[in-house]
């Protein structure tokens, strides 16, 4: 029902802003209090009021002043009036940037620099120069090389219209070849033709250095959209949207594989079709923006445009078995409102079906799994023959429909500008565990004769909403901001049972709510100031942030335990209990200075220094930032930065405490298929504490980065960067520990009766059967190159783009903390020393994601035909088992995508592509007794094959 009120209206609005823009619109305008100052100065201060890039030749506007400007203008008559006088001349190009060149009819005497700089660089002025004719030659040799400045600066323009940032530095956008940090750049239609479900998903193919497994592990981290930079974590990357910050799931990652124990921004959750572009900031970025940013930074930018719109809809499966259906939809507009507001609104709507790539199993006689019980006859039961015998359903994608709304608007009152966006989202999870046979333990016949695969459904509502207003006062640029963001989620169990309470269990349960949320409130002022012979651009600002995050228990017959001698709890994830229920909340108070000054015309010098309090153990810290850019030639810069980095723990970090099931590899077979129950508990937990874990402290980090960055012609551009990430005190979650209990025997690695002694002293439930807790206890340096080259060469018929973009990054684990004093001294049954973290634990973060990456892609384009090509290069990689002879290595793949389409001129667009169209999959393994887990699922590119799409769009 809310999907069609809202495209009921969404039409409606349309229809009114087509009918609204046939009529004649009034000119908009925006309110300047720029005072007299340096040309640069005062046309950086021009390029932040009116939102555009700025470009413009250093020695041009040396020693110029500009006029004040003080009232309500349009962007073109105040760019009039700035310059008027000024011997400079200001060009608009394409609605983004100011392109400044000299004016040929301008009054203003040549200066000093065009009088002996220019007029000996020239070729063409012959015979001997009088004083009457110096200042005529200069003035024409100075618009010549300025017109060759406009034609270069078009022609890049024209190649690229998305190449201007205001993501690293503060003040006037930059191109990203000007940047001096590594940023990447993607496109609205960039992200729209990668072809895939999901914002991550995209990203997976763009960014060098991200990497994006299909699973992440076990438990929630199967839906989790989780990604992490330069092998980092995905709560180690600070996510900004319009530059503020956005919330974090509420679902932290708890499984024990990939990014275990992290609760990082979850994009899928913001509606693609609101997207105006995004900008990755590859670099330690914490002094600058905050906490979180040791990899870098993620800022999504919205569309802003107050007319026309654009509907989308697409659809497609995989290759093999014909499942993982995928269908999308989204549709955005744009509206005007009184002279000067907009607001832009945004609809996606996306459902997944569920894949799967297990097997049959074969029956008892093909020497099969038995499932049920022999007859007295000791024949087989008939019912082996006509039970489905895909056990296993879930070896693939999980189903996830989500709907998401977005709105950003905005408009220019006397002397503030007031903003407003906003993003909404509910999103339905299912996650099928593990088929429990007719005769396990697990089981009740008399409910399920045939067994039962438990079912959970997790049930998700994410809002964010902030609001501010920008304004112009003594020369600053001042922008103050309030934003509240929530992510809320409701657990169900809709098939399964509660072993312990026998044939009396209900066959559904709520199994409680995991909730979080944060309230932001920030001003940040910048402002260039004229120096003698430079400029310098000056920003501070602070902020006040309060976050929060709480479990709710489920419904008592969801965790109760009926004393029978089976297991207790729903099956697949037993609800959360009382003694799991939890409130926490902590509040940041955070304050920085920013500098960037640009020394001359090819030096560019900046620094930030921040200031985090925290009113929990995460105390307060102090941050820096230094980085540099300078041009060696025209077409050749070198930057470097050196940053120390922050993360406090997150507040899920600190609160979670729960249950869920855990494939184990208890016969050491190197596969893991029995589920063992296990408990993950915060540090601070008396049980975690009786195993030696202690209070969490902040991770802190030094990141250093060099680079070069070319440009010989508007057509090419390459940078490579070289970095280093060193993290101390990482927070990830501990070795497993199982209990030695009577049970021991069916534990091929538990530790002796010792664990078990621990954890009894500590009041801890003995029908739990292992532990682990959050800690930080490990130190990583992750080292690596990025090389990303675009060209766009001239030819004759269409026009054609090729890309490149080549990581490679190497973590190694540094330093592993010694065994706290209560651990001392235990031994695995094997006699083996135990661990806070064991081999399989430490290769998740050294081997099981690639060491490099590749991606070549081409673009051509044809009257209305567009062609493209993707090859993605994937290194080797492995998981690492409890010992040398259980590694599973994959070897390189090469993952390759195609799509064609063709954009009629009514705004109509058709396109059909293939992702994988070679059908790859990673290396097979041993397969478990339900014929699954013969791919590793942290493959980076996924183990269900290839699939195709079709899409198709109208734009107004």
């Amino acid at each position: 029902m809310s999907l069609l009120v809202f495209l009921f209206i969404f039409s409606l609005c349309a229809l009114l802003s087509t009918q609204a823009a046939a009529r004649d619109r009034k000119p908009k305008l925006l309110y300047f209090d720029i005072p007299c100052q340096s040309a640069s100065a005062g046309l950086r201060l021009f390029a932040q009021r009116s939102g555009l890039a700025l470009i413009f030749p250093q020695a041009l506007v040396s020693s110029i002043k500009t006029k004040e400007l003080k009232g309500h203008f349009t962007v073109e008559a105040g760019l009039n009036l700035l310059l008027s006088k000024t011997g400079l001349k200001g060009t608009i190009y394409s609605g983004t940037t100011i392109i400044v060149s000299a004016d040929e009819h301008s009054e203003r005497p040549a200066s000093a620099y065009e009088q002996r700089a220019d007029i000996m660089k020239s070729k063409k002025l012959k015979g001997p120069l009088t004083a009457s004719t110096v200042g005529i030659a200069a003035s024409l040799l100075a618009t010549q090389i300025a017109a060759q400045e406009v034609d270069k600066t078009e022609n890049e323009a024209k190649k690229s219209l998305e190449t201007i940032v205001v993501t690293g530095v503060r003040g006037s956008p930059r191109s990203v070849i000007e940047s001096p940090t590594p940023i990447d750049v993607f496109s609205s239609e960039q992200l729209e033709r990668q072809g895939q479900v999901g914002l991550f998903e995209s990203l997976r193919y763009l960014v060098p250095s991200l990497n994006l497994p299909q699973r992440a592990g076990g438990g929630t981290a199967t839906f989790i959209a989780s990604a992490g930079l330069r092998g980092l974590n995905p709560d180690q990357t600070l996510v900004l949207v319009n530059g503020k910050r956005r919330h974090k799931t509420a679902l932290i990652n708890t499984s024990t594989g990939l990014f275990s124990g992290s609760a990082g921004v979850d994009l899928n959750m913001i509606p693609s079709s609101a997207i105006k572009r995004i900008e990755v900031l590859r670099d330690g970025a914490s002094a600058q923006y905050g906490s979180d940013a040791i990899a870098g930074v993620v800022n999504i930018i919205l569309k802003d445009v107050d007319e026309g719109g654009k509907i989308s809809t697409s659809t497609g499966q995989n290759f093999d078995r014909g499942d993982g259906e995928s269908k999308t939809l989204g549709a955005n507009s744009g509206f005007s409102f009184g002279d000067t507001g907009f607001v832009n609104l945004s609809f996606d709507f996306q459902d997944r079906g569920i894949s799967n790539r297990a097997r049959v199993v074969p029956t008892p006689e093909d020497g099969g799994l038995q499932l049920f019980p022999l007859q007295e006859d000791g024949s087989y039961d008939p019912r082996e023959y006509t039970v489905d015998r895909m056990l296993t359903k879930n070896f693939g994608n999980f189903p996830q429909t989500s709907r998401s709304f977005g709105i950003n608007a905005g408009m220019d009152l006397d002397t503030i500008q007031p903003y407003l966006f906003a993003t909404y989202a509910s999103r339905d999870s299912e996650l099928m565990f593990t088929y429990r046979t007719p005769t396990d333990s697990r089981n009740i016949t008399e409910l399920f004769p045939l067994g039962y695969r438990p079912l959970e459904e997790i049930r998700e509502d994410d809002m964010e909403v902030v609001a501010g207003f920008k304004s112009v006062f003594g020369g600053f640029d001042w922008d103050f901001s309030a934003s509240y963001g929530k992510d809320d989620t409701s657990w169900y169990n809709t098939e399964g049972l509660n072993a312990s309470l026998g044939a009396a269990s209900p066959t559904s349960f709520f199994l409680g709510e995991m909730n979080s949320d944060e309230a932001i409130v920030q001003f940040d002022a910048t402002r260039p100031i004229a120096l003698t012979s430079s400029d310098l651009q000056l920003s501070f600002g602070m902020q006040y942030r309060r976050e929060s995050f709480e479990i709710v228990p489920g419904e008592e017959l969801s965790y109760a335990d009926g004393n029978n001698g089976l297991a207790p709890g729903a099956q697949g994830f037993p609800g959360f209990a009382p003694e799991a229920a939890n409130d926490v909340s902590r509040r940041n108070i955070n304050a920085y200075i920013d500098l960037g000054w640009d020394v001359t015309e090819k030096l560019y010098l900046a620094g930030a220094v921040r200031y985090e309090n925290y009113n929990d153990s995460a105390g307060d810290e102090v941050l820096g930032k230094l980085n540099m850019r300078y041009e060696l030639t025209d077409s050749l810069a070198f930057r470097a930065s050196v940053s120390t980095g922050f993360r406090a723990p997150s507040i899920q970090q600190l609160g979670f405490r729960g249950s869920r099931g855990q494939f184990t590899d208890l016969d050491n077979d190197g596969v893991s298929e029995t589920i063992v129950l296990r408990q993950t508990l915060p540090s601070t937990d008396a049980a975690a504490e009786a195993l030696g874990a202690k209070p969490l402290t902040p991770e802190k980090s030094r990141n250093y980065s060099a680079g070069l960055t070319y440009n010989p012609t508007p057509n090419v551009s390459v940078t490579l960067d070289v970095y280093q990430i060193d993290v101390d005190d990482r927070i990830a979650m501990s070795t497993q520990y199982n209990r030695g209990d009577s049970r021991a025997s069916a534990f091929g690695t538990t530790i002796g009766d010792e664990i078990s002694a621990l954890l009894d002293a500590a009041g801890f439930d003995a029908s739990l059967g292992a532990v682990n807790y959050f800690t930080n206890a490990i130190d990583t340096r992750s080292r690596g190159v990025d090389l990303v080259a675009t060209w766009t060469p001239d030819i004759s018929t269409g026009s054609l783009t090729l890309s490149s973009a080549v990581n490679y990054n190497k973590v190694d684990v540094t330093h592993v903390d010694d065994n706290p004093d209560e651990l001392s001294g235990l031994v695995l049954a094997d006699g083996s020393q135990i661990v806070q973290f064991d081999r399989s634990r430490l290769g998740t973060y050294t081997d099981a994601v690639p060491d490099y990456k590749a991606t070549f892609s081409s673009n051509y384009t044809l009257d209305g035909w567009l062609f493209s090509a993707r090859a993605t290069l994937f290194g080797p990689w492995t998981v690492i088992g409890s010992s040398t002879n259980l590694d599973h290595e994959n070897n390189e793949k090469v993952i390759v995508d195609l799509e064609a389409g063709y954009r009629f001129e009514n705004g109509v667009e058709v396109y059909a592509g293939g992702n994988n169209i070679f059908n790859t999959y990673p290396q097979e393994r041993a397969m478990n007794s339900q014929a699954s887990s013969f791919y590793d699922t942290y493959s980076p590119y996924g183990f269900t094959g290839g699939s195709w799409y079709l899409r198709a769009s109208y734009a107004w």
